[in-house]
């Protein structure tokens, strides 16, 4: 189980942040992505690229509807599907937003996006970098548990970082119903954008616009 927002936030700003820098957003995913990615869409999405290994399960999450995971939609109606977290869209695999889809996918659920006042990012917690040790419970009652830190080791892992002004941050209602869904729209500079469900999606966009 990740830890909870507030405590990643905590983490950060304590060991991650540097002097002067202050935590906006932590995230971690909720549910599965999808992506679109040129001609191809695909939900859950598959690794395009080589991605880093975590030793942590995944999660049980219900998979996407038949619609969604065969492809049987038109545009973004895929936001109407509570299994769907977020969506990668991008004419390349090595668009940024596709790394993106990659990344949190091998992070599971403990795959945290942090934006500070000066730093967009991806990032785990280093332990679950390492594989799991036996403990010395014995053949009967052995389980795995994480192996020790090392002291000067970073309690976080970036996997990736850019500039907090590499990107730019919109609050995007999506879907074809009366009501729609909100997501924060994330692009990057080869016009690759990622989505994540957020219903506070507006307020979210403020305290970020407000700190950048």
């Amino acid at each position: 189980m990740p830890k909870s927002r507030t405590k990643i936030a905590e983490l950060a700003q304590r060991t991650w942040c540097a002097p002067g820098e202050q935590v906006v957003w932590a995230v971690n995913r909720t549910g599965h992505l999808g992506s679109t990615i040129g001609t191809t869409r695909t939900a859950p999405h598959t690794a395009l690229d080589h991605t880093p290994e975590l030793h942590a399960p995944e999660p049980a999450w219900p998979l996407p509807t038949r619609a969604v995971g065969e492809n049987r939609f038109h545009r973004d109606e895929w936001a109407h599907d509570p299994a769907i977290w977020g969506w990668a869209h991008g004419t390349h695999p090595g668009h940024t937003a596709a790394r993106w889809a990659d990344l949190f996918g091998a992070g599971h659920d403990e795959c945290w996006l942090l934006l500070s006042t000066h730093r967009l990012a991806l990032v785990v917690e280093a332990d679950l970098t390492h594989p799991p040790e036996p403990s010395s419970a014995g053949l009967v009652g052995r389980v795995l548990s994480r192996g020790p830190r090392q002291p000067d080791t970073p309690p976080l892992t970036t996997w990736w970082e850019a500039p907090a002004h590499h990107a730019t941050y919109t609050a995007t209602p999506l879907g074809r119903a009366d009501q729609p869904e909100w997501f924060v729209r994330i692009t990057f500079p080869d016009n690759s954008h990622f989505e994540f469900r957020d219903p506070h999606a507006e307020q979210s966009i403020t305290t970020a616009h407000a700190n950048l």
